[in-house]
């Protein structure tokens, strides 16, 4: 199989990790959730996390462009390099109510122990999450500013039906 470097990007709760899982699965690429790049866990921290140095970031970031890459990330400038190798950026846009739908779900499962989370599950969190959803939807957090210049290389996904029809037709739908 050719080389492969893709970029998942989309809001909070848009099934992001779940696609590069399922298509790490399906390629042997590894996936990278780069939220994990930026920070690790830490109990001490407010959130159960703390922010990681620029520096170790950074390399963790290089050392995973280096080869074959499945990333997966919310779109920040600091990983904008990623889109720009990247053969194909996948955008994740799912309505709000899905995404609103995941992000109270995904609460409870964390709360209850049955999925893991790299911060401190809490109510403080369940409302950034919320509000981080309607910044991608309103673009105050500037990420669908940061994909436009990457428009022919980008596949944009509304649906859990159209994730499905990506999934199963990769990875010949790469060069289309």
């Amino acid at each position: 199989m050719r080389t492969v470097k893709l970029y998942i990007v989309g809001s909070v709760a848009s099934g992001k990790s779940t696609l590069a899982e399922q298509l790490s699965g399906k390629t042997g690429v590894p996936c990278y959730h780069l939220d994990e790049f930026v920070h690790k866990k830490d109990p001490t921290g407010e959130f159960g996390n703390v922010r990681r140095d620029p520096e170790e970031r950074d390399a963790l970031f290089q050392a995973a462009l280096a080869g074959d890459c499945i990333l997966e990330d919310t779109g920040r400038e600091i990983f904008l390099e990623g889109m720009r190798q990247a053969d194909r950026i996948l955008v994740l846009d799912l309505p709000y109510r899905v995404r609103a739908h995941r992000i109270l779900k995904r609460h409870v499962r964390q709360v209850l122990g049955v999925e893991r989370a790299n911060y401190k599950p809490s109510l403080e969190m369940v409302r950034l999450m919320f509000k981080w959803a309607r910044n991608f939807d309103t673009g105050a957090d500037g990420v669908k500013a940061r994909i436009a210049p990457f428009a022919d290389k980008s596949v944009v996904l509304r649906s859990r039906k159209e994730i499905k029809q990506f999934l199963s037709g990769f990875p010949e739908n790469m060069d289309s």
